[in-house]
């Protein structure tokens, strides 16, 4: 399979450094951000794998940046729960970032460490099943009320007693 050939390639590989470790976490979350969810085997255990001791190895702030790079992929809700359950940056960089069905996110949310579902109720393009699973789960919105219109609020104050 296409898939596993590029992934043995870049697992075959060993990060010297840390600019090396950058590009092949870069690489394998590219590789692995648009494989199937179902994808399995060695390889992709291997790949997981590798995310992790590279994670050791590069900053957090610098795995955000590289995930929140133009043309990144994220399709994959395994690699997204993988990403999420890590240091704050890296969750919000890989939720923002993450491209994935109605469906997916559903079965994402309760997966997802509490920080990174305060994260996710911040996107603004999830269904309504999802933010009711998200509400159902305790995760709501901190943000003010919405502004009543001007006429509602001077009539108020109006009516108000003194």
């Amino acid at each position: 399979m296409h898939f596993d050939d590029r992934l043995a390639t870049v697992l075959r590989s060993r990060a010297a450094s840390e600019a090396l470790a950058r590009i092949q976490f870069r690489q394998l979350i590219d590789l692995l951000g648009t494989a199937p969810v179902e994808a399995s085997g060695e390889a992709v255990d291997a790949a997981y794998g590798r995310i992790t001791e590279l994670s050791a190895q590069i900053p957090a702030p610098a795995r955000a940046r590289i995930l929140g790079e133009p043309g990144m992929r994220l399709r994959n809700a395994r690699l997204v729960a993988a990403l999420a359950s890590g240091s704050p940056d890296v969750a919000r960089a890989a939720i923002d970032r993450a491209q994935l069905d109605e469906n997916e996110w559903l079965d994402l949310a309760p997966a997802l460490p509490l920080h990174a579902r305060a994260m996710m109720r911040q996107r603004r393009d999830l269904g309504p099943a999802v933010e009711a699973r998200m509400a159902r789960l305790g995760i709501h919105d901190r943000a003010l009320p919405p502004a009543r219109p001007a006429e509602q609020a001077s009539s108020a104050s109006a009516e108000a007693p003194e």
